[in-house]
């Protein structure tokens, strides 16, 4: 008889067992490192801006709260606090493109209705609240 030739490299078939051992350990490694971003919730170092439609709104924000315009012209965006004078309520002169914007009286609510803040051109700027 002839013998038998053993070649100690050729590889072992793996078990059933080993292969979902080794996909479980995968699935819940994969799970592990992709959610805990959405446990946190949201991130706080994001700010969340509101658009302020009315003049009741407008008029009923405090002074010191985060607010911010949006220029219609050029579509610069900027931020600051709300003052006591309440300079919003009258106008706004963007800084990139030097359009001046006037709060206009509604003609259907007086000064109870809607926040128009538009340049002599028709460019509406808006008027954004962050929120708290």
């Amino acid at each position: 008889m002839f013998p038998l030739i053993i070649k100690k490299d050729t590889p072992r078939p793996t078990s059933m067992k080993r292969k979902l051992f080794l996909g479980a350990l995968m699935a819940a490694l994969m799970i592990i490192v992709t959610t805990p971003r959405g446990w946190g919730g949201p991130d706080p170092s994001v700010t969340r801006w509101l658009p302020v439609t009315t003049m009741a709104a407008a008029e009923a924000i405090k002074p010191g709260a985060r607010i911010a315009m949006i220029c219609g012209k050029c579509g610069a965006m900027k931020t600051m606090l709300a003052d006591k004078d309440r300079s919003y309520l009258h106008g706004f002169v963007c800084d990139r493109c030097k359009a001046k914007f006037v709060v206009r009286q509604d003609p259907h609510g007086g000064t109870h209705g809607d926040y128009i803040c538009e340049d002599d051109s028709g460019h509406r700027a808006q008027l954004l609240q962050a929120q708290p």
